[in-house]
């Protein structure tokens, strides 16, 4: 992934690319390409705490400054209420990401390459300066600013002291500890305090700000000649470094960055090596060796459904399905937790599991069937099957927590409107977005398909259930058409008695994209083509028919009118996955028309963040990004069809 000049030679070009690099262990470095952080979400080090699941950001950034022949260049870029100072993006020539991210700013005949990599397991960032071609040697002047507090907040009451012993400078402050070490150059303590830097992308702030006040403890000085290097190393931890360690932890963390993609497909290579990149920096690596999955970024948060369908493709692109089954342990362990309720997303503040949607242990065991199917080992379903029954068996017998009970005609049956029951969970003012209850056409759909899956693993482990999964199974086969089918040729949204959402919505396309579907081949097409005709967009499918007055195709406006168009028109790359294995199914002899339902992806890819796929986009023209810049969804359903249904092309 290459960037020129042209690309970062404005603000507003530089600072609309952001990159990202995770340790695999939760914590990460996320800015833009010039180096401006846009976001509070931003840092150049950040860990997660020891007291919550939100992550601190231990230090924001540093500030660059080059002396050359008696003058001064600074390197940095920073934005203010009026104005952007300084404006060190002048100075890059180019931008790109070979395994590492890497800068080279070009002044004169000076070039200076910089890149920045985290050492896997580690609370590190590591920067390495390169001066690639000078006549004299220069001086470089690095600057930290340290934040100390948690994503979503400001650091402007926080109280700092710093400490200089052995070329290490500490920072103490907000319980927090950043320790700053250099290969060369000596520390100067100049403190000093940079204040109204403004964040004007911030997805998560609390405390209602977009500008923030760092400290600086001072400066580190140092000189460097032709073909030198010199490593800046940040840590939340006391670390003993040296310079042949940091080299070493250069050459391990390419190799661990070049192994991601080692497995990536011949077809569509590029746009796949990038996301697997990106999915990466998902995963989350456990003290006791399970996983789990982070959503996105920069939300950071914890969501099963979101595990449960990106997985999948995951474990396609990775080559192996070990981590897609560490994730579903993990997860397997909190629905123990909780009486064998598969809880919807885990609370950053408590580090509880919290119970709220009634689809989520249907998508664990579409997970699981998925996984299953790659590692082609159907034994290994032993040390799993107790726990998918009592999973399942919960569904049958109805679960109060969620009030959902099965029906007499084998569906399943919300007795609510809280939205928080499905995915389409947005709220203003009290009131959901978008009112479903009753009967779900996509959980039930999930729950035919579900069904299925263990009558036929009842079949293999010789269990006596399996005329009681096949049963019940046959009873949705038979209700499911007649509840949902609508005779123009689609299916409805939701029903709870006479009532019935009979808008064009997208959840449909999961009873054809499944595996195993409740429709008729005909009825399954005519899905097809209808989610194709008013619901396909350029980057996913739309929440909503644009033909339907409640559409709102793009986020804009107030927060609430911006809430609304999540689940009232916009569209979402996850769904388009779904639909591209809907058409392939229908349309085997197409299977050349699904690069071009990908292709678009390929120029994304350059925007927002490097490499990742947004969480959502516009329904209508021009089509913009919004939500988390790197959806885990987003990047493990567009994986899966690469691997799924481009694999023969």
């Amino acid at each position: 992934m290459y960037f020129g000049k042209a690309d970062v030679n404005t603000f507003e070009r530089g600072s609309s690319r952001e990159f990202l690099l995770s340790n695999g262990k939760g914590g990460y470095a996320f800015s833009t390409v010039i180096g401006a952080n846009t976001r509070n979400e931003h840092g150049l080090l950040v860990v997660s705490g020891e007291k919550s699941c939100v992550p601190t950001v231990y230090v924001s950034k540093v500030e660059e400054t080059l002396f050359a022949r008696n003058k001064k260049y600074q390197l940095s870029t920073n934005q203010y209420k009026d104005t952007v100072y300084p404006d060190g993006y002048r100075y890059i020539q180019e931008y790109e990401e070979d395994p590492l991210p890497t800068t080279l700013f070009v002044i004169y005949n000076i070039m200076l390459k910089k890149t920045v990599f985290m050492p896997k397991g580690l609370p590190c960032t590591v920067i390495k300066y390169e001066l690639l071609t000078s006549q004299d040697r220069l001086q470089l002047e690095i600057r930290p600013l340290c934040a100390h507090r948690e994503i979503g907040l400001t650091c402007d009451n926080v109280s700092f002291e710093a400490d200089i012993a052995k070329q290490v400078l500490s920072v103490s402050g907000n319980g927090c500890q950043s320790h700053i070490y250099a290969t060369r150059g000596e520390w100067t303590y100049k403190p000093l305090m940079f204040e109204n830097l403004m964040y004007t992308r911030s997805e998560s702030s609390i405390n209602g700000k977009n500008m923030e006040n760092l400290w600086s403890p001072g400066v580190l000085s140092f000189e460097i000649g032709e073909g030198e290097a010199v490593y800046v190393a940040i840590s939340s931890e006391p670390m003993q470094l040296d310079e042949s360690k940091l080299i070493n932890m250069e050459a391990e963390t390419i190799k661990w960055v070049k192994n991601k993609t080692k497995r990536a497909p011949t077809q569509n290579v590029l746009i796949a090596s990038e996301l697997i990149k990106s999915a990466s920096n998902c995963i989350k690596e456990l003290e006791d060796g399970g996983a789990t999955a982070i959503s996105g970024y920069p939300s950071l948060r914890e969501f099963s459904r979101d595990a449960f369908i990106s997985i999948p493709g995951l474990a396609k692109a990775y080559g192996d399905p070990i981590i897609g089954f560490k994730v579903l342990r993990t997860w397997l362990a909190r629905a123990k937790e909780c009486g064998y309720v598969m809880p919807s997303e885990m609370d950053g503040m408590n580090k509880k599991p919290k119970i709220a949607a009634a689809d989520c242990g249907l998508w664990f065991i579409y997970a699981f069937s998925k996984l299953m199917d790659q590692a082609g080992n159907i034994s290994a379903m032993e040390s799993w099957w107790d726990d998918l029954k009592r999973l399942v068996d919960k569904y049958i017998e109805g679960i109060p927590e969620l009030d959902l009970v099965c029906d007499n005609d084998g569906l399943l049956d919300i007795k609510t409107r809280n939205p928080e029951r499905h995915w389409m969970n947005g709220v203003v003012d009290s009131k959901p977005v978008v009112e479903r209850r009753g009967k779900l056409v996509e959980i039930n759909a999930l729950w035919y398909f579900v069904l299925r899956e263990m009558e036929r693993y009842c079949d293999f482990m010789e269990d006596e259930n399996a005329k009681k999964y096949g049963d019940l199974a046959d009873r949705v086969a038979e209700s499911f058409p007649s509840v949902f089918w609508k005779k123009e040729g689609y299916l409805k949204d939701w029903v709870d008695g006479n009532e019935s959402d009979d808008s064009i919505r997208c959840n449909q396309i999961l009873a054809v994209s499944l595996p195993i579907s409740p429709l008729d081949p005909e009825r399954g097409r005519s899905v097809v083509e209808t989610c194709w005709r008013e619901l396909y967009t350029t980057y996913g499918l739309r929440t909503l028919d644009p033909h339907d007055d409640k559409y709102k195709g793009r986020s804009e406006g107030r927060q609430d009118q911006k809430q609304k168009a999540r689940f009232r028109g916009m569209a979402w790359p996850w769904l388009l996955g779904q639909f591209i294995s809907a058409f392939v199914k229908f349309n085997p002899d197409k299977k050349n028309i699904v690069q071009y339902f990908i292709k678009p992806f390929r120029a994304h890819l350059r925007r927002g963040c490097i490499g990742g796929i947004a969480e959502n986009f516009d329904g209508s023209m021009p089509y913009l990004p919004h939500g988390d810049v790197v959806s885990i969804l987003s990047v493990g359903e567009i994986l899966r069809v690469i691997y799924e249904d481009l694999a023969d092309l």
